[in-house]
């Protein structure tokens, strides 16, 4: 669980800091902000999104322990709609989708701000610490 936390961390970190760059990129050259520039961005997003989904059907092709394929395409679609609202872009659809997993949400916007080395690793002792005190096996 810890290791999940970590990963969705960064991962939100590196999708927040391509969002400043973005925005700061219009900022300083808002020729570039055409409403052709606004619809290739969001072709892109849908092209992420499709792929996405398939990946998502061929991963869970039957539902599993209460979760299904069609909750998970529904949140990638809420995950992109708030994706291209963030970065002041329109939804890809007339109705905006709603977050299937509002658990999910819950558990990724705590911020836990506990450094990744400074936790304890109880993976790795030292033979010593098991009750082995002869490192020559090692």
């Amino acid at each position: 669980g810890q290791m999940f936390r970590y990963t969705l961390r960064d991962e939100s970190n590196h999708i927040e800091l391509f969002r400043q760059l973005l925005m700061e990129l219009v900022k300083e050259n808002p020729d570039i902000w055409t409403p052709a520039f606004k619809e290739e961005l969001r072709q892109l997003m849908n092209q992420a999104v499709q792929l996405e989904k398939e990946f998502i059907r061929d991963c869970l092709p039957v539902n599993a322990l209460g979760l299904s394929s069609k909750e998970f395409e529904q949140y990638i679609d809420y995950i992109a709609d708030r994706r291209l609202k963030n970065c002041g872009l329109d939804s890809l659809s007339a109705v905006p989708p709603s977050n299937p997993f509002p658990w999910l949400s819950e558990m990724m916007d705590l911020k836990k701000e506990q450094n990744f080395f400074e936790g304890r690793v109880t993976e790795y002792q030292k033979s010593a610490a098991m009750g082995q005190s002869n490192d020559d096996e090692l």
